[in-house]
């Protein structure tokens, strides 16, 4: 039985050409005369065929891909437009396109690709739009996926406010292709698992709309599944942190063979990590100095072109100081990815793994960011506390995004508040297992994890000036490993926490994510070094708060303070911690550099934590409200909140 249902396209592609690639001299290349043209049906000693709309109009998606036959794997891929008003191709170097022209005409594409052995092709493809009609549902997503891999779509109306989404209905179902589970399919988003296919298939999915004033629309999405390359027996990331499709940014950068089969490939296992002579890290390029923008974007791996060029530009706008790439000398690589999630560092691979949704400027660039949350939001809701924080700048929040439905920008700046504390935070995981002071002596026969030094920075901080609380270690187990939680864990009331937390001399309780069988805690120094630097470089402060637990459906902003800090990390208990860290992490910094965080500022318990906000107003004696935008920026601060949480950096 066919997955996908062929029809006639608009345009059947006219030619295709071969030519011999990299695959080594026992793989001949495939004589062009004999292979078929590129067309949409696979015939005898075809390596892909193009799937193609029926039908198109303006404003409406429509899906275009190249899909490998069976029997053949596709690796490069490049889409290029040749004719029509210019369209933003998101996606332009995987095998599916999804577009929505927003005017009728011809739209002519040329599509370049290698197959696994290494020979290429090339092919072209068009599609003619009509007008666009009166009323309009489109579809956006990222148009491929790994089969396995979690996704998402999202149903829109073109022209619908963004209150009515709320009184519409939508239901979506499977039209074609293999079968699906879509989990809560009325949604006007829907976070499905994509099939676990053998081989490149088509998957048609409907999205039907009933909107509150009678009109009904129905739009379709093809998305592409595709066969996930040969996995190792026992592989790296393997159930519960499945890579993704990613590639090297530069095409033609210094490492680019080894970032594909180093860093985030499923045919990458213990047995096979590579060594530092493959693949060093960026501080022996550099000798210690201070690294090029270029030097760092040969190191990058996305899943769409846009991911690189706005962390290219975040570092040329945004690391005034050279803090970001001078931390990044201790990398080997950076993954940004629209399906990484939770992001980490992995002193297995030595190379952190960046959630593109901390990157995106416009909406057409969020549209290809999976919405799938961290699978371990929930943890620890058992509880009766919750512990809050949240970035401050000028008495108002600090990182929270609009609506999803708001279609909103932002520019590189405004990333500071969310990608500059996760870079702080990842990079310092970095640095603490190879300091700069062990950089320019690294053996090359090691792996990274094997060239951890001894006395880190988390070792001497734990020898030397340590926390205290095992009850929030172990609090910390069921929060951020699933660890079930004990009976007295669930009888602990936010007053337990306020006596257990407030006397120590951490900054949050993510500081207490200590695995068992770890050797000493990772998270404490990241959240030090986070902390201080956001504040002391960018002016940003911090919150934490103790407060009852957060009922599903509810609000953070209306939950009463038990206790909390703005800025926990001026402790005088708290800021000789932070010196050590940065000297051994970041030793670049002027001397007596942590002098300069602020005092902390104590919130006021019995008042929200919305009312907490405005601490200029409240030293006035005047208690303000959150106004609707700030509640939903708190809502937004949320969803941050539960997907954030991650496991401790992870070391081999």
């Amino acid at each position: 039985m066919s997955l996908f249902k062929t029809v006639a396209p608009l345009l059947l592609v006219l030619s295709l050409t071969a030519c011999g690639g990299g695959g080594g001299g026992s793989t001949p290349a495939p004589d062009p005369t004999t292979v078929p043209p590129l067309g949409t049906q696979c015939l005898s000693g075809s390596v892909a065929r193009l799937a193609l709309p029926t039908t198109a109009s303006a404003g409406r998606n429509q899906e275009l891909a190249v899909v490998a036959c069976p029997g053949s794997r596709l690796d490069t891929v490049q889409w290029r437009q040749t004719d029509g008003a210019a369209l933003a191709l998101s996606s332009a170097r995987s095998q599916a396109l999804s577009l929505a022209p927003a005017a009728a005409g011809r739209y002519a594409f040329n599509v370049d690709f290698t197959d696994a052995k290494g020979a290429s092709y090339s092919g072209s493809a068009e599609i003619n739009a009509t007008a666009p009609g009166a009323s309009t549902l489109l579809i956006r997503g990222e148009p491929s996926v790994w089969a396995g891999g979690q996704t998402s779509l999202r149903a829109w109306v073109d022209g619908l406010a963004v209150a009515d989404y709320a009184t519409g209905r939508v239901h979506w179902s499977r039209v074609d292709g293999p079968e699906v589970n879509l989990g809560d399919s009325n949604q006007w988003r829907v976070i499905f698992t994509a099939p676990a296919v053998t081989e490149d298939s088509l998957l048609r999915l409907r999205a039907e709309a009933t909107l509150a004033d009678g009109r009904s629309l129905t739009q379709e999405f093809s998305l592409l599944v595709q066969a996930t390359p040969p996995a190792a027996a026992s592989p790296l990331f393997g159930s519960g942190n499945l890579p993704s499709r990613v590639y090297p940014y530069v095409a033609g950068g210094a490492h680019v063979a080894e970032l594909r089969e180093c860093i985030y490939t499923p045919a990458l296992s213990n047995n096979n990590l590579c060594t530092l002579g493959r693949l060093s890290i960026l501080g022996t390029e550099t000798r210690g100095e201070l690294p090029t923008v270029e030097q760092v974007m040969a190191r990058v791996l996305v899943s769409n072109d846009w991911m690189g060029q706005r962390f290219e530009a975040f570092l040329r706008e945004q690391d005034t100081n050279g803090d970001f790439r001078r931390l990044l000398n201790a990398t080997t690589a950076i993954v940004i990815g629209g399906r990484v999630r939770p992001a980490f560092y992995w002193s297995a691979t030595g190379a952190i793994y960046l959630d593109a949704d901390y990157l995106w400027q416009t909406a057409a660039e969020r549209d290809t960011v999976s919405e799938a949350p961290d699978p371990r939001s929930d943890y620890g809701s058992d509880l009766a506390y919750t512990m809050l924080w949240r970035y401050v700048q000028g008495n108002k929040s600090a990182g929270g995004r609009t609506s999803v439905l708001e279609r909103a920008s932002r520019d590189s700046a405004a990333l500071i508040p969310n990608l500059g504390r996760l870079l702080y935070h990842e990079l310092t995981h970095a640095n603490d297992f190879l300091p700069p002071r062990v950089q320019l002596l690294l053996n090359t026969g090691l792996r990274v994890y094997e060239a951890v030094p001894s006395n880190t920075a988390s070792e001497q901080l734990r020898s030397q000036l340590p926390f205290y609380s095992q009850e929030m270690v172990d609090l910390g187990r069921v929060q951020f490993f699933g660890a079930a939680s004990t009976a007295l864990q669930r009888s602990y009331q936010p007053a337990d926490i306020v006596r257990f937390f407030s006397s120590d001399r951490v900054t949050d309780d993510y500081s207490y994510s200590w695995p068992a069988g770890q050797s000493v805690p990772r998270e404490d120094t990241a959240m030090l070094a986070e902390e201080a630097l956001m504040q002391l470089r960018h002016g940003v402060l911090r919150d934490v708060a103790v407060t009852p637990q957060l009922a599903s459906g509810a609000s953070s902003a209306d939950l009463v303070v038990s206790w909390g800090q703005r800025g926990r990390i001026g402790d005088a208990a708290i800021k000789p911690r932070v010196a050590l860290v940065l000297a051994q992490t970041m030793p670049w910094l002027p001397a007596g550099f942590t002098n300069g965080l602020a005092a902390p500022t104590q919130l006021r318990a019995g008042l929200s934590w919305g009312q907490n906000l405005d601490q200029g107003a409240l030293a006035l004696g005047v208690v303000k409200p959150l106004s609707a935008a700030e509640r939903a920026l708190e809502a937004d601060l949320d969803s941050q909140r539960r997907g954030s949480r991650k496991a401790a950096a992870l070391a081999r």
